[in-house]
């Protein structure tokens, strides 16, 4: 990073579950997020991309998450706009995109909201230095269109664990990693089994998969945590 964007780059962080202390290199992925100065042009990031694949720095673990922005799209309105974004690795799908609108921008609210607290420094400031605190309603925009997106895409585990992480935060404020968060919800739950089984599957148990209907009480209680922390409409 330092050797291609030079004087231009501010800093880079390890972010995720990682940085949260719940990093399995069998299930995670390594979270990188890097900061320039300014917007680097076309040409430089198709280097960055080439200098930072699989090929070139295997990743030790399931795979690569790296995301590069611009300083002055951290603050964009709808949330941290990035200038790259690049997934690579041996057990993740390769994914290169140039233009932030073409991937979901909740992910990027989510990841700066979680990592300005618990971003670790690899170069340059603490990452609170530079990742600009988020307005509250974009946040929790941000964790409800999680929610929605697990039940469409995700399986059921992940659907719990997601809930859970947005149940904790929208409680008390606080980000957890997913284990973290399930072990929270466990005791606030009537019937925590699923949670039970989401968190032996997340660990590579031999579980069958979890019915979609299991994750309704969590993502219930998920929902109604962030609709309580909605401030009242003004008459």
């Amino acid at each position: 990073m330092r050797g291609l964007v030079g004087p231009h780059l501010v800093g880079v962080w390890l972010f995720g579950s990682a940085a949260l202390g719940d990093f399995d290199r069998r299930r995670s992925d390594i979270d990188i997020q890097a900061v320039s100065a300014g917007r680097l042009r076309r040409s430089r990031r198709e280097h960055l991309v080439a200098a930072l694949g699989h090929d070139a720095v295997p990743c030790p673990a399931r795979g690569l998450e790296f995301v590069l922005y611009a300083r002055e799209d951290l603050a964009d309105p709808s949330g941290p706009a990035y200038q790259l974004n690049f997934n690579t690795g041996a057990r993740m799908r390769e994914h290169v995109s140039f233009d932030a609108g073409e991937d979901p921008r909740f992910w990027f609210v989510l990841d700066v909201a979680i990592g300005r607290d618990s971003g670790r420094a690899l170069h340059g400031p603490a990452a609170a230095s530079v990742f600009p605190p988020l307005g509250p309603e974009l946040v929790r925009g941000a964790a409800g269109d999680s929610l929605e997106w697990h039940v469409r895409h995700g399986s059921a585990a992940e659907a719990i664990l997601g809930a859970c992480r947005v149940w904790a935060f929208a409680t008390d404020g606080r980000w957890r990693s997913k284990t973290e968060a399930a072990r929270w919800a466990r005791p606030r739950l009537s019937d925590a089994a699923p949670v039970e089984r989401a968190l032996r599957l997340r660990a590579g148990a031999p579980e069958l998969p979890i019915a979609p209907r299991a994750a309704g009480p969590v993502l219930a209680a998920a929902r109604a945590a962030l609709d309580a922390r909605r401030p009242l409409p003004r008459e």
